[in-house]
């Protein structure tokens, strides 16, 4: 394996591999000087994870062998990232030191159990579940095939998430899987976060769906601990102070979660823990040879593949100047998609800017829910992610 690359990429996921396909589409002479490092052997549509835990989609279909979605033409290093010096240009991954002349992170983002006392113990037992873990997505569905009674708690943190809208996907399925079954179970949905959505156009449809179904929703409530063997769920209310705890049969944990941690003493995070990169450019705000997409990085928008196909092909052409050395010009206006499932068959599709305001791709009411969306989103998504988005064709 040769010592230096003219790109390296730090990730195998949906940013990473789609910027790699673009990247040889637009330059050929890029072939074999573009690596990868990524030390996962399995490459996952986790879009589909929320869809598996309510019943609506097949596990084994969100994930494909790694080496099955590296482009052609680009080198894979199945190795983890140790290391990174932007001055120096290199990277250290396992005992290997490359490096580079253009640099794209795309590391993702971390999962944080840890940071909810009981969580990771629990999880997979005791009625406690997770759509973030593919190992654990059909624990989701199978428990809930056996409540009858009590409480199924859909928890959100207050911190950024991926797939930003995972929770409220499994909480409106599952309130619809309990009418349907005639189930004496309450929906119980507590989010940290200080509203319910950030534009009042899709906020005002999903507040009116929350109390028409009577679920019982509350914002700024912490998860902060989880009794799993008593089936408690103890909550902080970011307001007050004050601990409550709701029992439960069911719990779906959507953890706190952070930028990449091995990237701390690198100086390309900003004091948040993301990559510091221009929220048009997506060029580093230090370090011009250095670019930031999707989860890991600094811009302010919903952590959604959604954003990354918007994301992807800006952040290419800008890479392309700067290889040739030139200032990049090309502006991404912070456009993302939330698809939101409120009931099996029927989705809001939310469609909006960096000002939140709506930036809809269709001549229909994205704010009702539609049985249009969502078989888009069950049928379509998953075939235009294996074969559009990844390849880099959007």
């Amino acid at each position: 394996m040769k010592q230096h690359y003219r790109l390296i990429i730090l990730g195998g996921g949906t940013a990473g591999i789609s910027t790699a396909n673009r990247m040889l589409s637009e330059d050929k002479k890029l072939a074999n000087d573009i690596l990868i490092i990524e030390p996962r052997d399995h490459h996952y549509f986790q879009p589909g994870w929320p869809l598996v835990g309510s019943g609506e989609m097949k596990l084994e279909s969100t994930r494909k062998p790694m080496s099955r979605v590296m482009p052609k033409g680009v080198r894979w290093l199945q190795e983890a990232v140790r290391h990174v010096d932007p001055v120096k240009r290199e990277v250290k991954a396992g005992n290997r030191i490359v490096k580079y002349d253009f640099l794209v992170v795309a590391l993702g983002i971390e999962l944080d159990y840890d940071a909810i006392e009981g969580a990771r113990e629990s999880l997979g037992k005791n009625g406690v579940c997770t759509n973030y873990i593919y190992d654990l997505v059909n624990y989701t569905y199978d428990t809930l095939q056996n409540v009858k009674a009590g409480n199924i708690v859909v928890t959100k943190p207050q911190s950024k998430i991926k797939g930003g809208v995972s929770a409220e996907n499994s909480l409106f399925t599952m309130d619809e899987y309990v009418k349907d079954h005639d189930l004496d179970v309450n929906l119980v949905f507590r989010s940290g976060s200080n509203e319910i959505f950030p534009v009042k156009k899709y906020s005002d449809n999903l507040t009116a769906q929350l109390d028409e179904k009577g679920i019982d929703y509350k914002l700024e409530q912490e998860l902060v601990e989880v009794r799993g063997e008593h089936k408690e769920a103890v909550f902080k209310d970011l307001g007050t102070g004050e601990l409550h705890v709701i029992p439960f049969e069911m719990l779906i944990i959507t953890p706190p979660m952070h930028g990449p941690s091995v990237l701390e003493d690198s100086g390309l995070l900003d004091p948040e823990g993301w990559v510091s990169v221009d929220r048009h450019t997506m060029m580093h705000n230090t370090y011009t040879t250095v670019f930031s997409l999707g989860d890991a990085s600094s811009l302010p928008t919903f952590k959604m593949g959604s954003a990354v196909k918007e994301q992807m092909p800006i952040l290419v052409k800008n890479l392309l100047e700067r290889m040739d050395d030139k200032a990049p010009s090309h502006k991404y206006d912070g456009k993302t998609a939330c698809p939101i499932a409120t009931e099996y068959g029927h989705l809001i599709l939310a469609e909006f800017d960096y000002n939140h305001m709506p930036e809809e791709s269709t001549f229909l009411n994205q704010s009702d829910d539609k049985w249009l969306f969502y078989q888009f989103k069950k049928n379509m998504l998953p075939i235009m992610y294996w074969y559009a988005l990844l390849k880099g064709k959007v």
